[in-house]
């Protein structure tokens, strides 16, 4: 979910309207799925998707700082490292500008990272204006998120950590939000391995969203609030506490010296359940995503 700080199926923040009257603009033009604008505003630039006559953030980089997380969710996304701490294959769906992707990268630079994205003008822009490249060790996919998954699902290639962050300018790829969906991303994860989600509290979307991951996944532990919350569900039946997550999170941060703050991450964990646990969930065959998703809370 990115908002004008921040998008998810994570599915990439809640979207509010964006204004920036001093920012220029790079490019602008409809794609086969969006239509486009990169503004630049100093060093930093922004990928905005245009819907039903509103501006969404997508992917926010600053030139002169390009491993510092300037969305808030992004930065949280990488709770999942609380789990798996050093990961040996990433993949994330939804590339944006490839913000989760470069800097997992640059951390990890033994780790094969994988990303998906459906949109080739979206791939073409990430690598024009927001540092993104492809190496040995970092891969792109164009094509459909559940198609590219699905295939995955045939083979014997297991990920550490799946990163789901396919928002589109408000509208959330609902094939990418069914319990079907979770069990092919869990069938290809590591023994060890979590799925990390941007979810957005505050619509009944989200509680079908946690019922569903809650079908699918063992474990859940919930970060972040207000128009963002990361959740990382694992396989495994676990019960770590708030304060475990704060050791993990310190080591982290000692080893790895991130630009991000794993502890202040880690600080935002909420154990709370706030979701009915009983009630629907999304199947392939029943998920209104789009209309849950501005249905709010009674």
């Amino acid at each position: 979910m990115k908002t004008a700080a921040c998008i998810s199926l994570g599915l990439a923040c809640v979207l509010l309207p964006v204004t920036s009257s001093e920012s220029s603009v790079l490019y602008e033009d409809q794609s086969l799925y969006h239509y486009i604008r990169v503004e630049e505003n100093g060093p930093v630039r922004t990928l905005l998707f245009r819907r039903r006559g509103s501006d969404y953030d997508e992917s926010v980089v600053d030139i002169a700082e390009p491993l510092r997380l300037v969305m808030y969710y992004s930065r949280l996304m990488y709770a999942g490292l609380l789990f798996t701490p050093e990961p040996k294959r990433v993949l994330v769906v939804g590339l944006g500008g490839g913000t989760l992707s470069r800097v997992t990268a640059h951390y990890f630079p033994e780790a094969q990272v994988d990303s998906i994205e459906l949109d080739p003008e979206v791939a073409k822009l990430a690598k024009k204006y927001f540092l993104f490249r492809e190496t040995q060790h970092v891969r792109l996919f164009v094509r459909d998120g559940r198609v590219h998954v699905k295939s995955l699902t045939r083979g014997n290639t297991k990920y550490d950590i799946i990163m789901l962050d396919a928002f589109r300018g408000g509208y959330i790829p609902y094939h990418l939000t069914t319990k079907e969906f979770l069990e092919e991303c869990r069938s290809i994860l590591s023994p060890n391995g979590v799925v990390v989600a941007n979810l957005r509290p505050g619509f009944l979307l989200y509680e079908y969203q946690r019922r569903t991951f809650a079908k699918v996944f063992k474990s859940q532990y919930a970060f972040g609030g207000g128009s963002n919350k990361i959740l990382v569900a694992s396989p495994e039946k676990t019960s770590l506490t708030g304060q475990e997550l704060k050791e993990r999170a310190a080591k982290l941060q000692e080893r790895h010296d991130f630009s991000f703050d794993m502890k202040s991450i880690a600080s935002e964990y909420d154990p709370e359940i706030d979701y009915p646990t009983e009630g629907e969930i999304l199947v392939d065959g029943y998920a209104p995503a789009n209309i849950l998703r501005t249905q709010p809370l009674r």
